[in-house]
Formats: structure tokens, sequence, C-alpha cells
């Protein structure tokens, strides 16, 4: 049911965050042991062809944030939005300052008056429609079924088409801006190690080590999972002769960078499920295996 409801979000528009702190898995797993294996969940994981963004943060103070910036695009793009942690940050413990006011992105409005009709889905010029609050005098029908500008269900296959393709580009045309890569030691890499959450903590250590071994291996954490930086990921498989992919899991994001990668270096998926964290000789193991130095 709560996959469902995702869909209907989805489909009816409306803003909603999602914080999915994830654990071993599947069904009840080991409770509150460390994983990150619902990455492909959090994109496909309802029903349905649509878009979804998808942030992961590495500290106490970025879950904050991107809380924040969550909240933001739900608004924005007004679509579901999944602050995917894992066990790691949310055991974490950490002193923070946080500010004393954000930034709230102001809720859509609409843009005309009742005395001249109202169609609440009608898109705006970023393709996301302006649809009234509840008890302002609009009319507004609400559903998770296809629907047209005037928010009721219509069975054409033209209205489908042009429905599904808004979900998407709605996002897609504003995904350079939604994307966040955090990079180091990328001026002189060789090789990288890409990591998310509290998985990325460890392989920030593992680098450094390896660094002071001489190799010259840089470090991308990815903050956005979804849209996935596929350009990103395209640029530095042609700057670095191997990516090393560690993840709490049997292997999800590492199919989506080998995708960007398409071929120009080697990609090497770094797994653990065992209900443990890395430590970070764990992932310098295999940065010594991508770069030859095993």
């Amino acid at each position: 049911m709560k996959q469902e409801l995702i869909g209907y979000a989805a489909a009816a528009e409306i803003p909603v965050v999602i914080v999915n702190v994830q654990r071993v898995g599947p069904s009840t797993g080991q409770p509150t042991a460390p994983s990150q294996g619902d990455v492909m969940q959090a994109r496909w994981g309802t029903h349905g062809d649509h878009s979804i963004i998808v942030l992961s943060p590495w500290s106490v103070r970025e879950s904050f944030d991107l809380a924040v910036k969550a909240v933001n695009y739900a608004e924005r793009f007004r679509t579901p939005v999944i602050l995917l942690m894992d066990e790691i940050v949310g055991h974490l413990r950490e002193n923070v300052e946080l500010p004393e006011t954000v930034e709230i992105y102001p809720r859509r409005t609409p843009k005309i008056t009742r005395a001249e009709g109202y169609e609440p889905y009608a898109p705006d010029a970023d393709l996301v429609p302006n649809v009234a609050n509840f008890g302002e005098g609009y009319h507004i029908h609400v559903t998770g079924l296809i629907h047209d500008e005037t928010g009721f269900p219509v069975g054409s296959p033209k209205i489908t088409r042009e429905f599904i393709k808004r979900m998407h580009e709605k996002i897609n045309i504003a995904a350079d801006e939604i994307i966040e890569v955090h990079e180091e030691f990328m001026s002189d890499a060789d090789y990288a190690v890409v990591a998310f959450g509290g998985t990325a903590r460890t392989a920030y250590e593992a680098v450094l080590n390896a660094r002071k071994r001489g190799v010259k291996v840089g470090f991308v954490r990815l903050v956005t999972i979804f849209p996935f930086a596929d350009k990103i990921i395209a640029e530095l498989a042609k700057k670095v002769k191997g990516i090393v992919v560690a993840e709490l899991n049997y292997g999800q994001i590492v199919n989506e960078v080998e995708r960007a990668a398409a071929g120009q270096c080697k990609v090497e998926l770094c797994a653990k499920y065992d209900m443990t964290i890395f430590e970070p000789e764990e992932i310098e193991a295999a940065i010594d295996e991508v770069s030859g130095n095993a």
C-alpha cells in the first residue's frame, strides 16, 4: 500500500517527502542493521512509468539540509521526493550547527481567477501545474488515474502519452540543477571510488589511505541518486582507468554507473551485504584490485 501511494502522489502531483532509513532486508531482514538495498525500490518501487527525485545524505547536518531541499523540490516539481538514508546515518551522532532560518519554495498557486475558469493541471512553462490548495474556493478533482488539465480521467492514447511524457520531462529539464555530486582528489586521479550515504564516509577514508600509498584515486559521492548523474559519470569514465562502486547491497548503483560509463573504463563492484558496515581496508582492497596494485 505504501508503494502504491507513492505512485498515486506521482500521478496526482502531490508534493510529499518520504524518508527511507534503509536496513537489511528483504522483509524484516535484520532490524537496525545497515544496508543500502532500497536504491532501485526508491526509483522503481511503485507501479507505472514515472520520474522521481532521490537524495542521499552522509552526515547529520546534510540530513537536515537535504530534508529542506527535498521539501522545496516536492513543492517546486509537485512530485514525491525520497530522502534515502541508511542505518549508518540514521544512528549517527554528531555536533551540528543549524541555521536559524531556511528558505522554503513558495507553494504554487493558480494564476487565473475563478471567473476565468480553472484547469488545475494545466502545466506552467516548466511543465508543472499550479494546483490550488484545498479550501481556497476552487473545485479540484484529484485522482491517480491519467487525467486531462481539468483533473478528470480521460481514456485517450494522446492524453496518456502527453501525461506520462510530462511526468518525466518536468524533472528531466531541470536535472542539471537537481543533480548534486561531491568530488575530491579528482584533479590527478587515475581511478575513482563512487559511493553514497553512510558508505561514502568509509570510502572517503579508504581513498585517503590509498593516496598515502601513492595510488592516484579520487572520491565521488552521489548526493542526488535520481535523476542519476549520467553526464558526470560519463565524463568521469573518460578521465580514469577504473571506477570502484562501493555499496551495502548485492549491486544496484553499480548498474547505473556501468550504463553511464558505457564501456569507457573498468567498473568494479565492491559489495557488502552481511549486516556489517565496510571497513576502509575492504574498499582499499577493491581500489588495489582495479588499479593493479593487489
